[in-house]
């Protein structure tokens, strides 16, 4: 779908009203059709072009339609920040298990796209399905059920990233927990960055032990590339809201 065939002019109102009629599939397939758009917005260093007034309400759509899209949208934080801070089950045992985990799964080898991934290890794959985290969860999303998608992402080379997107329904909500974040002083780093409709950018830089927990398929969002010297350990697990429709 070109850029063209969403209108800047048309009232946020209308697409709410229009997105009401649709199915569950039918959202889903607009969604993936709309989000092959984002990528036309960003430069090569996934920030977001200024190409004049017209390109940035064009986005604004985009942004909004995308969030709009995703079940119970009208319940989620228009930047799909949902908590960000050190929980209480992160242990300082726990932590340094997994810190520790990371380090060792990075010496084997891993899934190259844009960044370096790797499937979680035992201490990871615990955590994903444990009550502790299903209860602390929910109660900043609302019920959820466990996918069991834990991953080790690593950002420890110059020019990594993750290009603009929003996640698919294969999880809905993405627990992020910085593990490691190695940078040179004075270079700005690289940076969890979100994009809401109408407002700007929000940059994120988690300290190791922070946790940030975001309804990833209704926002679109980067990592911004990574500087030289620069070395980032994250674990995500994902998660689905029960009953969203």
């Amino acid at each position: 779908m070109p850029h063209s065939a969403i209108s800047p002019q048309a009232a946020p109102s209308r697409m709410d009203a229009f997105i009401g009629t649709l199915s569950i599939g039918e959202r889903r397939a607009l969604k993936l059709r709309l989000s092959d758009q984002i990528a036309g917005f960003f430069d090569a260093g996934n920030r977001l072009r200024d190409d004049g007034p017209g390109q940035r309400a064009r986005f604004d759509l985009l942004a909004r339609t995308l969030h709009g899209l995703t079940p119970d949208a009208g319940t989620i934080p228009a930047n799909g920040i949902a908590y960000r801070g050190r929980p209480d089950w992160l242990t300082p045992a726990l932590l340094h298990d997994l810190q520790r985990e990371a380090g060792q799964r990075r010496e084997l080898p891993l899934d190259r796209i844009d960044h370096y991934l790797g499937c979680g290890g035992r201490h990871a794959d615990q955590l994903s399905v444990s009550p502790a985290i299903l209860d602390f969860v929910g109660a900043h999303v609302g019920a959820v059920a466990a996918t069991g998608i834990a991953s080790y992402l690593y950002y420890d080379r110059a020019g990594l990233g993750i290009r603009p997107h929003v996640d698919t329904e294969v999880f809905s909500v993405n627990l992020m927990l910085m593990l490691r974040h190695a940078h040179t002083p004075g270079v700005e780093p690289s940076a969890t960055v979100v994009f809401p409709a109408g407002r700007h950018a929000e940059h994120y830089r988690l300290q190791p032990g922070e946790v940030m927990l975001m309804h990833g398929s209704s926002v679109i969002h980067t990592r911004s590339p990574v500087q030289p010297g620069e070395d980032i350990h994250l674990l995500t697990i994902g998660f689905n809201r029960v009953g969203a429709r």
